[in-house]
């Protein structure tokens, strides 16, 4: 039987996709954040592959539906097109990471990316501006970072959101941009988890059967979502979401503190499959 369905129980599939669907609404409502919201939560409870079985093909078609739903995709693309490309780089390494670090490492890389993704509102005013010239060198290397974190943690936000905090750039550029590169990121995360490695077992199409079987209805929530921040102010809502980041981060780093020194911690990623979910 599938590694998926035999490594967890009921109430932790259940825990996943709940999680999962109430990050979907949050996406909507804030316009991106799936699974900057989604990935913390899940791994407190489940594995890393748990985690990204469910939540990649929910983010792939998320992505998809910004992505080519919009206005003027093709302009973005072509102004842009360095940094989906390197997201694509980024993430070939990504998985490569993936399969190859211990599980606190990956908890470690949830925590920085966390933490990135909470300060870029402290930077907002603060941070310089850069020169369109540079905006080539500069976002291509965002996009390769963003690409490695795609698909080692399922977190690619927050170096895209870092670049366009120095850029002067449109909310719908930005928005655009971001999810051109979630999207292509999202296709070499479904193959590469599909092809598997030495460090985790590739994932069955039966594996892959949840996740796509709860994305529509994660569409559902998503509109729903856009359609409540039509009514409700969105900085409230930032606000709240901060907070709550703010005390998962904080908990996470006591997750990661815990598993300090355990020998479990310094399993290959097989160990993946037991040692975030062990609850102490």
């Amino acid at each position: 039987m599938d590694l998926f369905f035999t490594e967890n129980t009921s109430w932790q599939l259940a825990w996943a996709i709940a999680v999962t669907l109430i990050s979907a609404y949050a996406h909507g409502v804030l316009g991106l954040g799936f699974v900057s919201v989604a990935m913390p939560l899940l791994i407190f409870f489940v594995s890393f592959r748990t985690a990204m079985i469910i939540t990649v093909p929910v983010a792939f078609f998320l992505t998809a539906r910004l992505t080519f739903w919009g206005h003027q995709t093709r302009e973005t693309l072509v102004r842009f097109w360095f940094m989906p490309a390197m997201a694509v780089l980024g993430s070939l390494v990504g998985a490569w990471v993936y399969q190859t670090v211990s599980s606190l490492v990956l908890l470690w890389i949830v925590f920085g990316a966390l933490t990135l993704f909470l300060s870029v509102d402290l930077l907002k005013g603060r941070a310089p501006r850069i020169p369109e010239n540079w905006y080539l060198p500069i976002g291509a290397l965002c996009g390769f970072l963003a690409g490695i974190t795609e698909t080692s943690v399922n977190m690619g936000a927050p170096f895209l959101l870092l670049f366009f905090l120095l850029t002067v750039l449109s909310t719908h550029v930005i928005v655009q941009v971001c999810n051109l590169c979630f999207f292509v990121g999202k296709l070499v995360h479904i193959t590469t988890l599909s092809i598997g490695g030495a460090g985790s077992p590739g994932v069955s199409l039966e594996e892959w059967i949840p996740g796509f079987i709860i994305a529509p209805l994660c569409l559902l929530l998503c509109n729903q979502g856009v359609k409540l921040r039509e009514k409700v102010s969105v900085e409230t809502y930032r606000r709240w979401l901060k907070i709550i980041l703010f005390v998962i981060a904080l908990m996470l780093l006591g997750r990661i503190v815990s598993m300090t020194g355990d020998d479990r911690a310094e399993l290959p990623v097989e160990g993946k499959n037991t040692v975030v979910v062990t609850i102490d």
